[in-house]
């Protein structure tokens, strides 16, 4: 398990362009989009550059679940490196958690990045136990992120899957609210914004940060699109490899 973290590390290191562009164009959005909107009191303009924050923060976890995560489980299968591992004497759930370890390590990197972002050029406030709370949430939320990246990576086509991966992590933010308020949509798109995970992700986080309240129900929703897109992952890919032999 300790080598299979070191090279993660080392890919890590290798690809840190994309790193860096998962992070900061989302960070770079908050910044923007931050001094371009003014609410009509100051309490209110606090509120929204939390809210917005927070938001952003989810956005740029979700390009790491979305891309980073497939995109490395589809490599190694071109490479061969997930043949080797299967035919070897390490676990296969040793690789998979080596895996899911660098990705919540990009997780971790991505809040804390934003986070002192919103503190240092937004003036964002919140107790230590609400920042706390906040990145655990966060982190928590994020597994729904890693479900999704796992049932993309089933995907035989790379192009077939960089168009679905940008088709969701593009347009179920927009459609969430991560970007403007959902009030600002028509009513039938509300009503569909309310059953997408994201949604529920910034549901969860915002309404703990700014309201002091958690909300069960985003939780459930939540764990059941983490626990049905794990399971479709894992059904496909079993259904393909019992076809192999």
């Amino acid at each position: 398990m300790k080598a299979l973290l070191k090279i993660e590390w080392i890919k890590t290191w290798r690809s840190w362009p994309i790193f860096i562009l998962g992070i900061g164009m989302p960070v770079a959005f908050y910044l923007l989009y931050s001094s371009i909107v003014s609410s009509p009191t100051p309490e209110l303009q606090k509120e929204f550059l939390k809210t917005y924050m927070l938001t952003m923060t989810g956005f740029s976890m979700s390009s790491f679940g979305l891309f980073t995560f497939p995109y490395m489980l589809q490599e190694d299968q071109t490479e061969h490196w997930l043949t080797y591992i299967e035919h070897s004497k390490i676990s296969i759930w040793a690789y998979y958690l080596s895996k899911i370890f660098r990705v919540l390590l990009n997780f971790i990197v991505a809040i804390i990045v934003t986070f002192c972002v919103g503190a240092y050029f937004r003036n964002v406030e919140m107790p230590l136990s609400v920042w706390i709370g906040s990145g655990v949430l966060l982190l928590l939320s994020s597994l729904v992120f890693l479900a999704f990246g796992l049932l993309i990576a089933q995907i035989k086509s790379q192009q077939i899957m960089s168009i679905v991966a940008n088709i969701i992590y593009l347009v179920l933010p927009i459609v969430s609210g991560s970007w403007v308020p959902i009030s600002m949509f028509p009513k039938w798109v509300q009503s569909i914004s309310e059953w997408t995970p994201v949604y529920h992700v910034n549901e969860l986080v915002v309404n703990f940060a700014i309201n002091g309240k958690f909300s069960w129900k985003s939780l459930l929703f939540i764990v059941a699109y983490t626990a049905v897109a794990t399971g479709l992952a894992l059904f496909i890919k079993s259904h393909r490899e019992s076809d192999r032999v």
